[in-house]
């Protein structure tokens, strides 16, 4: 039978009036927190702005949630901190094992796509996120809906132990020993992030990177992109910072009516957005093809027009863009092109730097990149460095994955790390 955790009101604090913990924000990494905080016995109190949890959760992967990667390394995660301390972080619950959770102790059969993503065989977010509540419920958690934390103040030397005060939108105040930020950041501000935990953060004295979108589409002015949109097809896509090669990835790319989008454009789109990174080139190489498959592909042509050869290869409307931006006649036979302009084509082809002008910012980014510095958190505990028993986990740490449910992983490993230690 499942059960629900959820409720409308505060209800009475345990005796003697102090929330042994309490959680702000009720996604992934805090409900992950508070399963496993309940797990030991942790009367625990999740806070959340919406009525109801986890529409990340819902919306993710098409409705589907991508719950995890098949495989995962260091090198799929992001942060300005130390690359050992995330080592540490994400080896201390091993993929295999959060799968195992998934399936064998929340009871949701998870699947293998070609992709190498991991969805629920049901194909249902909802699922995914009904055992997360129910487990909430069977360990004793109680989860309040649409009620929105306004302030956290410290305590010191209070006579029942509580050590934070948190006021609450329409006055009431909640006491507690132990708090958890699981606040999320300022992606996707429809389900209700709006990046409360980084300023409450800093106030309590702690360094917060700067935050940017991340997982985002990118923008370009120039209006022979746009007239491309709906159009996909694979690419590979490098980013160059002058003349170092910063990453490869191969995927699909969509053009939009702003610009560029498609599961391989967000996923370096972190490249653009990141801090430093102001003179980064995306560079693409059309149908998945790099300079040197494209020049041979070329030189077989022979006789064949430019326009009749690349339409083999890559949709009609993109062809016509292509060529134009060579500067290239596409009725001109292959075998008569002048060396300059076949060199010009297959630049085009295989190297072609994307105008971005932009990005669309958080209300469509899938994660928030920057946040809390990992230095100023236990990276056994996630506890604060500088504020005994306040611990973070989730997307308000400067930790950012790639697409492919790595996001969801940081997610579920930190908020197990703070229920655990909390």
């Amino acid at each position: 039978m499942k059960l629900d955790p959820v409720v409308s009101a505060v209800p009475p604090a345990p005796e003697g009036g102090v929330w042994p913990l309490v959680i702000v924000g009720c996604g992934a990494a805090g409900m992950l927190a508070g399963i496993f905080a309940g797990r030991r016995g942790v009367r625990t109190l999740l806070l959340e702005t919406r009525p109801r949890p986890g529409a990340k959760i819902r919306v993710s992967g098409g409705g589907r949630c991508n719950v995890l990667p098949s495989v995962s390394t260091l090198d799929d995660f992001h942060t300005e901190g130390s690359r050992n301390a995330l080592k540490n972080l994400l080896a201390s619950w091993p993929l295999t094992k959060v799968r195992e959770f998934f399936e064998s102790e929340l009871g949701v059969a998870l699947k293998v796509e070609d992709t190498g993503k991991v969805f629920p065989v049901s194909d249902d977010a909802g699922e995914v996120l009904d055992a997360l509540l129910s487990e909430l419920a069977h360990v004793g958690a109680t989860v309040v809906g649409g009620v929105r934390a306004e302030e956290l103040q410290t305590l010191e030397n209070a006579a029942d132990g509580a050590r934070f005060e948190l006021s609450l939108t329409g006055g009431s105040v909640l006491r507690a020993r132990s708090v958890v930020l699981a606040t999320g950041g300022l992606s996707l501000p429809k389900t209700g992030s709006d990046g409360w935990g980084f300023g409450v953060a800093h106030k309590l004295g702690h360094s917060v990177l700067r935050r940017y979108p991340a997982l985002v589409p990118l923008e370009t002015k120039h209006s022979r992109w746009h007239d491309l949109a709906g159009i996909s097809l694979p690419v590979r896509l490098s980013a160059h910072k002058g003349d170092k090669l910063l990453a490869t990835r191969t995927g699909d790319l969509l053009f939009t009516h702003k610009g560029f989008s498609g599961p391989v454009v967000l996923d370096m789109s972190r490249f653009i957005t990141g801090p430093g990174n102001e003179d980064v080139t995306l560079v693409a190489g059309f149908g998945g093809r790099g300079f040197e498959e494209w020049d041979t592909l070329l030189r077989q042509g022979g006789t064949r027009t430019v326009l009749l050869c690349l339409r083999e290869h890559l949709p009609r409307r993109l062809v016509s863009t292509l060529v134009e931006v060579a500067h290239v006649d596409p009725e001109r036979k292959l075998a008569e092109l002048p060396r300059e302009e076949r060199r010009r084509l297959v630049q085009t082809l295989g190297s072609c730097p994307l105008p971005i002008d932009g990005d669309e910012g958080y209300r469509t980014a899938e994660v928030t990149g920057g946040g809390v510095a990992l230095e100023e958190v236990s990276t056994k505990t996630l506890e604060s460095r500088r504020i005994p028993g306040l611990f973070f986990c989730g997307e308000i740490l400067d930790v950012t994955g790639r697409i492919g449910g790595f996001n969801f992983l940081w997610s579920w490993i930190s908020g197990r790390r703070v229920g655990e230690s909390v």
